[in-house]
């Protein structure tokens, strides 16, 4: 189990919650998790943080204990103190250091049991800058041009905690939203940016998101968000929006550009209509940073060299392996970074995906107009010393099975 953080840092962060809760949420702001799981056995409640993307140990509660770290969440929370019978969701707000953070709670009755799960809402305005999520210059260049386009639309495309919604928000934060008028339908808001109207929808609201589009269209919006496409509703509700002279910036699940595509036209909205609105598409992992204070340099395997030639970058003479130290945990990394693929939607390419053209021709063509894939980002931060060839091979598993293990020693 990965040692804490000193505990003089600890001193310095300060809660209103009682004992167990206060230490658990101290610990997680510490680390800098983005998330709190709680789960129940016959013996008591695991503590387990996410962070940078892993999930880690780091507490096991008696029977006793964990019921009482159980109960403050409930009435932190203003959940009741009774046995839940259904799931349940709510928000806890706190103020760390002056600053205010929310989390979202979800409580679900497994059995017998309970499983808490706890994510931080609120994100740092500083995160909210591209160049600091990862975006290299000609990307930045790339998305300055598109985003001063009256019209059009925007997607981000990744899988599930990919920071999807981070980079919705930084896009928008590009935007001069005194002199426009910008909203966004979410499911739910996951934190506040001011000057943007933000529409909450769900089941529990008794709005879906087609619905709250409509409404939005009625209110003279020039840019409009959408927290995420999940259905062929909200697809075609958000391809209509677009078609209606509106910058509509987007997130769906999909593991690249091309995917994108083949997962919008599943939703039943038409090649030819995402030929002629698309814009741009980013399509993007999280890698996690290696620790300034413990990375070590190491020589470059010949079967990495070929993965730098393959997608036409030269090889590094040397990159560096994650250690571990006391300033990052033991994790050997510290922080995240973004891994992206920003194919900006021209002519060329909008006809190519208006006639059906197969995903590989996609990709192919998109390489050929000169958009990186997200493995060639991913490289190009290798050889700069921000992550490691371990890190990229677990997000794009780019060896084969028998030669990860002597590509990517630990």
């Amino acid at each position: 189990m990965a040692r804490m953080r000193k505990k003089s840092r600890q001193k310095n962060i300060t809660t209103r919650f009682p004992e167990p809760l206060n230490t658990v949420f101290i610990n997680a702001i510490v680390e800098a998790a983005s998330d709190i799981h709680l789960d129940t056995l016959s013996g008591g409640v695991f503590v387990r943080y996410r962070v940078d993307g892993i999930i880690h140990e780091k507490q096991f509660l008696s029977r006793e204990m964990g019921q009482r770290l159980l109960n403050q969440v409930k009435v932190a929370a203003n959940f009741k103190i009774e046995r839940a019978f259904s799931p349940l969701e709510s928000q806890i707000e706190m103020h760390v250091e002056g600053v205010k953070r929310d989390l979202r709670v979800t409580l679900i009755p497994t059995g017998d049991d309970l499983a808490v799960h706890m994510r931080f809402l609120s994100a740092p305005f500083k995160e909210l800058d591209v160049g600091s999520l990862g975006f290299d210059d000609e990307d930045q260049d790339k998305i300055a041009t598109v985003l001063r386009s009256p019209h059009g639309l925007i997607l981000v495309s990744g899988r599930t905690g990919a920071g999807k919604t981070t980079t919705l928000y930084s896009l928008v934060s590009m935007l001069d939203l005194r002199s426009s008028v910008a909203v966004s339908i979410e499911d739910p808001v996951e934190f506040n940016l001011p000057g943007l109207r933000q529409l909450e929808v769900g089941e529990h609201r008794g709005l879906t998101m087609s619905q709250g589009l409509r409404i939005f269209l009625r209110m003279d919006p020039d840019v409009i968000l959408v927290g995420e496409i999940r259905d062929r509703e909200s697809a075609v509700a958000t391809a209509q929006a677009a078609l209606a002279g509106r910058l509509v910036i987007a997130t769906i699940h999909a593991k690249d550009a091309a995917s994108t595509i083949e997962a919008l036209i599943h939703l039943s909205v038409p090649r030819y209509i995402l030929g002629n609105m698309l814009s741009m598409i980013i399509g993007q992992n999280l890698a996690r940073k290696l620790c300034s204070s413990c990375a070590t340099p190491r020589p470059l395997k010949p079967i990495e060299q070929e993965v730098f030639l393959k997608e036409g970058l030269e090889a590094p003479e040397k990159v560096w392996r994650p250690v571990g130290c006391q300033q990052c945990n033991s994790y050997g990394y510290f922080g995240l970074i973004g891994i992206f693929e920003t194919v900006m939607v021209d002519e060329t390419v909008g006809e190519i995906i208006s006639t059906g053209e197969s995903m590989s021709n996609l990709r192919k063509q998109f390489r050929a107009t000169g958009n990186k894939s997200a493995l060639a980002d991913g490289l190009l931060k290798v050889a700069q010393g921000k992550t490691s060839m371990e890190e990229i091979a677990r997000i794009f598993l780019p060896f084969s099975d028998s030669a990860r293990s002597e590509a990517t020693p630990i």
